[in-house]
């Protein structure tokens, strides 16, 4: 009879200890992004975090993503709780975050963390890259960030389309209503013949006056212009302004002429349009509007 082999059940091929709490000074958090958080342009960290590493923390945070861009954003410290604010407006800008998104934080000391970005979809996002890792996001005297990109990008047939997620409704507080959605999906069904970009249209621009164009599109196709014409599918078009921010050469928003426009045009918050380059010379941008209220 043959002499019974005993196994021996290995754990040295997965050591589980690192999935334990340790006192090492690497720690994770994670941070939804809801309502208010976009109202207030600030994050709240969790208060265990701050028992345990507010005293150690400095006024200033670097923050550090995975394409190697690092931003400085400042803390604000009151009444043992702490939020990312100075500059934490541009990050969000930059990175396209909205209502709903998951942001993973691993801190690595000196005030340092490493920022992981989910969308919607709970997909990783692609982070955006404008050439500089050293400067992007880099305070100024304002306690602000230098302006960033606020849109997500898709190349299409070497033309550009931008486009944003919908942003979540904080009365019914879904990520996505079925109308929104479907309106999203039919305006990235659209293909334009012309270089374009995509804008899900936040409460915010219809109040304050703006609407934010993807930086990637400004620079390569309106870069020094300083007016845009916006026409509706009726021909009609209206003259608007393009903003600037920090001295740079192409425009960050559409700024005055956006708010008779969208409010000549019927535009509700969630409403999506797709602004279409039609006279690269003269920076005409053919609107193109996908109603929440037609898709619901």
């Amino acid at each position: 009879m043959a002499p019974k082999v005993r196994t021996r059940r290995s754990r040295a091929g997965t050591n589980w200890d690192h999935h334990r709490p340790s006192r090492c000074i690497h720690s994770h958090f994670f941070k939804i992004i809801l309502p208010s958080t976009m109202q207030d342009m600030k994050l709240g960290l969790p208060e265990k975090f701050v028992r345990e590493h507010g005293d150690k923390l400095s006024g200033v945070a670097t923050l550090a993503v995975p394409n190697g861009c690092t931003w400085q954003v400042r803390l604000e410290k009151a009444n043992n709780n702490i939020w990312f604010h100075g500059g934490w407006r541009d990050f969000v800008e930059y990175h396209s975050i909205n209502y709903g998104y998951f942001i993973v934080f691993k801190y690595k000391g000196n005030s340092k963390f490493n920022v992981l970005v989910f969308d919607m979809t709970t997909s990783e996002i692609k982070y955006p890259y404008n050439g500089d890792k050293k400067r992007q996001g880099s305070l100024n005297e304002n306690e602000m960030s230098t302006p960033q990109e606020l849109c997500v990008k898709e190349e299409v047939d070497t033309e550009l389309i931008v486009i944003e997620n919908l942003p979540m409704s904080s009365t019914r507080g879904s990520v996505l209503s079925g109308g929104g959605e479907r309106a999203l999906q039919a305006a990235r069904m659209f293909e334009p013949k012309n270089p374009s970009f995509i804008r899900v249209i936040p409460a915010y621009s219809l109040k304050r006056n703006f609407v934010y164009v993807c930086p990637e599109f400004a620079k390569k196709y309106a870069c020094g212009k300083k007016n845009v014409k916006l026409q509706a599918s009726s021909g009609k078009w209206w003259p608007c302004q393009l903003c600037f921010k920090n001295g740079t050469t192409s425009p960050k928003t559409i700024g005055k002429g956006w708010k008779p426009f969208a409010r000549d045009n019927g535009i509700k918050e969630g409403d999506v349009c797709v602004f279409e380059l039609i006279n690269r010379m003269d920076v005409v941008l053919k609107v193109s509007i996908y109603r929440v209220a037609e898709y619901a």
